[in-house]
């Protein structure tokens, strides 16, 4: 992912887990899990794993453009947590992984 957009695309994880009160492993396991299926994140997990990386290795805050109940360090957590699930998942199936 060559965009400079890997915000946005960090900003629908921030955005899928309004709703979710705990940033725990479970929730990164069924969030991978959606990744990996196409469900709900239809582009890929390709593009939500490159865009994870750059937000792991962005220095300025990641929570900053949409109001979320979970802090920057949580999300952050989360995640850490999640490309770990991404990489257990591989090698993804379809076209653009």
């Amino acid at each position: 992912m060559d965009s400079p957009d890997w915000k946005g695309v960090t900003n629908q994880i921030l955005y899928g887990l309004m709703f979710t009160p705990q940033l725990d492993d479970s929730s990164a396991s069924q969030m991978a899990t959606a990744m990996a299926e196409r469900r709900y994140f239809g582009d890929g997990p390709a593009v939500y794993a490159d865009a994870i990386a750059r937000a792991q290795r962005y220095a300025g805050p990641l929570t900053d453009e949409i109001e979320t109940p979970h802090s920057e360090q949580d999300f952050r957590d989360f995640l850490r947590r999640l490309a770990g699930e991404l990489d257990e998942r591989r090698p993804w199936q379809g076209l653009a992984t």
